[in-house]
């Protein structure tokens, strides 16, 4: 998202990686953990470096993490809003975690889709299709120029705004870039690898909200969440991990009778949407479990290096549990 700050924050991009710490939130806590376990790459998905910053030293918190990852050499790169509109992205794994079938991204409002045409007449027609697919380039095919210099082909594929532009400094590398000879075409149509929120669904009559509420509990580990409404039987259920409350009017469009996501302000529990449940499962909650997603993924990517989760719970918010009977306990 334009607001957002992704990508290689921290460290210098040629520098060697064995081992990888991945986590939620990057605090002192987390360096020193990657530290203990000689991991030279963080990767978060929360962005330690979010809004300008005019100086790094160490008498602030965030001067202090920048400054001892940059002193011991530890890099961070960060996938945040990227990661939470990817396909498998958060929501995708928070669906997953809730046991819903049948994914799919609940908005795709967003014209990111571009139609590429590159006219070349290099002649390994295989590789140039093998090159788009690299960057998931989606319907790629060609066909013969007529009228042209012999030779000449046209190839055209739909690939994602934020393709095109490795896509292309690729192309020149191959030396398949002449001038004139590679056109970007904005499209009005959604595409399919990238959205907001995740719709799912239970089998047959679904389950009873109060069983529902007890799932959400269970699945991601915490005693006690906040919801507004109600519902009799639970079987389309719209997600959003992290801050999404302002997907609930989408939630409701596409006919959800839950909606689980974080972050919800007290005015946004009010909805005239009769059998609909909101659900204020947390922040940290929600999101935490595409920890082990980004884990178990760059593992399988990168055979030859060792990831590992953070063992560390970054969740700055504490939950008091007063219990009448037995005085008082103490959740965090």
């Amino acid at each position: 998202m334009d607001y957002d700050n992704v990508g290689l924050l921290i460290g210098d991009p040629a520098t060697p990686v064995t081992k990888i710490l991945v986590c939620l939130d990057v605090t002192e806590s987390i360096v020193d953990e990657a530290l203990q376990k000689n991991c030279e790459l963080i990767v978060s998905h929360h962005p330690l470096i979010f809004n300008k910053i005019s100086a790094i030293n160490p008498t602030h918190e965030q001067g202090r993490i920048i400054y001892k990852m940059i002193q011991n050499n530890i890099s961070l790169l960060t996938a945040h809003t990227n990661l939470d509109a990817a396909l498998d992205g958060v929501s995708f794994v928070l669906a997953n975690n809730l046991g819903l079938d049948d994914l799919q991204f609940l908005d795709k409002a967003y014209p990111i889709s571009r139609k590429i045409s590159l006219t070349t007449d290099y002649e390994d027609t295989e590789a140039v299709l093998k090159l788009l697919n690299y960057y998931s380039a989606e319907e790629a095919h060609f066909y013969e120029v007529d009228g042209r210099k012999e030779g000449q082909k046209n190839f055209e594929a739909i690939i994602d705004q934020h393709n095109v532009r490795q896509l292309r400094a690729a192309l020149e590398k191959e030396g398949l870039l002449k001038k004139g000879s590679f056109q970007v075409i904005e499209m009005s149509t959604p595409t399919n690898n990238f959205g907001m929120g995740v719709l799912g669904y239970y089998p047959d009559e679904g389950i009873a909200k109060e069983e529902f509420l007890h799932l959400v509990c269970r699945a991601l580990d915490v005693p006690a969440i906040r919801y507004s409404g109600s519902s009799e039987r639970i079987k389309n259920v719209a997600v959003c991990g992290g801050a999404g409350v302002s997907l609930k009017n989408a939630a409701i469009k596409a006919g959800a009778d839950a909606f689980v996501t974080a972050d919800i302000k007290y005015h946004d529990y009010f909805t005239e949407k009769k059998n609909f449940l909101l659900v204020d499962a947390g922040h940290y909650e929600s999101e935490f479990p595409v920890v082990e997603a980004i884990r178990k993924e760059l593992s399988e990517a990168f055979e030859n290096i060792e990831v590992v989760a953070t063992e560390n719970v970054t969740n700055p918010m504490k939950v008091y549990v007063t219990d009448f009977k037995n005085k008082t306990s103490n959740y965090s």
